[in-house]
């Protein structure tokens, strides 16, 4: 079952009655009907005439053509579209509290969070509309990052911005013409899920898909029952439970994964399972992406076309990309090849030193979680008696401790093997595989279950 149903629109064609292939207008594909693009604006420009007057606009819409449209509609209204990291309500309430002129526009019956509510419904007037554009400089969202290091920071982007960006990964990764459906896992409102399953059909001929499986199961069959082949945009989270499941993977010609360093092994598995080659997307909330790698042949990034990564003599690394206004300055730590590929070593505020010796939590956590019958898991840092710091970890897991260490030695400097090993029935993540500094102070002040 999945985790949202998509009420079929009255206009459009059944999904499954026509061959799609060379339908160059095809825009979406919404439950049992397909949406053309003069469909799209015409959805846009009628939901825009019904916005309320107001700056921003939190947009918690969870089918994604709903999203889609009223995105667009704000743009045409000169709406800001703010962009949360998780639905959680602390953090809508923290966001709302910050723009205190913005008002909510949900599908969705959600609990009150003190602000002007917008029902966004299925629109179902048929016809056409000729396409629009927007300038450059105006300011189309503010997305905030996940806050795994801190309290979310906003990100201003503007629709040149998303608009160069979309088009620059379109062709780094081969896309621009390229007739597939988007399926993904991660939500509209991340950046990753908007660029990927958003902004990419709307400057390309690939097509977005309403819905949002879940559940490997669930996922496997929207790929499946899609009209068209499929480009499965998903996380490492999911792929570690697409790679357990059973049954072939039927229409579907890739996958993209990012949110998280993805482990060279889980990603061989799940080209296995899938049958079709996977790709690994490099980027930020403030960045967007930039980079790309197939994860199961090549541990360098290749930067898109036109993107540049120059290294100084201290290690600081900047980048310069077409859809940035001036070069940034990237919080990672790299190593940047003479030909411009790069190796990600860590965040600077990821790395640990240990006896000497320094690791970043971020390859502690990807050799973890790629020991066969680990789920999930994590290391943290605690001090010992001496007020020194060590390393612990939590994991999903019915292997044992000993297990766990076993076959944590043959890749790992003893300095960094965990001193405990803490027991879960789940490690809380946001929709897209993250865990909030929150979430983690939380989760680490509730651990009382013993090694094994």
């Amino acid at each position: 079952m999945s985790k949202q149903e998509d009420a079929p629109l009255q206009a459009g064609g059944s999904a499954k009655s026509q061959d799609l292939r060379n339908t160059d207008d095809l825009f979406a594909i919404r439950g049992g009907a397909t949406l053309d693009r003069g469909r799209l604006w015409l959805d846009v420009r009628n939901l825009a005439r019904e916005l309320p007057p107001r700056p921003y606009v939190l947009n918690l819409c969870e089918d994604r053509y709903l999203f889609c449209i009223t995105f667009l509609a704000a743009l045409c209204r000169g709406q800001v579209s703010l962009l949360p990291p998780s639905d959680q309500a602390g953090v809508l309430r923290d966001i709302l509290d910050e723009f205190p002129e913005g008002y909510v526009a949900s599908d969705r019956e959600r609990p009150p969070l003190a602000r002007p509510r917008f029902q966004v419904r299925p629109p179902h007037v048929a016809g056409t509309a000729p396409a629009m554009d927007f300038e450059a400089g105006q300011t189309a969202v503010i997305a905030f990052t996940s806050g795994s290091t801190g309290r979310p920071k906003a990100c201003l982007k503007t629709w040149g911005t998303l608009k160069t960006a979309a088009q620059l990964a379109l062709r780094g990764l081969t896309l621009e013409n390229a007739r597939l459906t988007v399926i993904s896992t991660t939500p509209p409102q991340h950046m990753y899920g908007l660029e990927t399953s958003v902004l990419w059909p709307l400057f390309s001929p690939l097509v977005l898909h309403a819905g949002r499986p879940f559940f490997p199961e669930d996922i496997r069959r929207t790929v499946g029952n899609a009209p068209l082949p499929c480009l499965l945009a998903t996380t490492p989270t999911h792929l570690r439970a697409l790679v357990r499941t059973e049954g072939e993977w039927k229409n579907l010609c890739g996958v993209i994964s990012s949110t998280a360093n993805l482990a060279e092994t889980l990603a061989r598995r799940a080209e296995q399972t899938t049958g079709v080659s996977l790709r690994e997307i490099y980027g930020s909330t403030e960045t967007l992406s930039f980079a790309m790698r197939q994860t199961a042949n090549e541990g360098l990034w290749q930067p898109y076309p036109e993107v540049i990564l120059s290294q100084d003599g201290e290690g600081a690394v900047r980048l310069t990309a077409p859809h940035l206004d001036e070069p940034a300055h990237l919080e990672d730590l790299f190593q940047v090849e003479p030909d411009g590929r790069f190796a990600v070593l860590g965040r600077s505020g990821d790395l640990v030193k240990i006896g000497g010796k320094r690791s970043s939590l971020a390859e502690l956590n990807r050799r973890l979680t790629d020991i066969e019958g680990i789920a999930d898991g994590l290391f943290f840092t605690v001090e010992d008696e001496r007020g020194e710091c060590r390393l612990a970890a939590v994991v999903v897991s019915a292997l044992s401790r000993g297990e766990i260490l076993a076959a944590l030695r043959p890749v790992m400097d003893p300095v960094f093997l965990p001193r405990r090993i803490h027991y879960l029935e789940e490690i809380p993540r946001t929709a897209v595989g993250k865990v909030a500094k929150e979430m983690l102070e939380k989760l680490l002040s509730s651990l009382d279950r013993p090694n094994r």
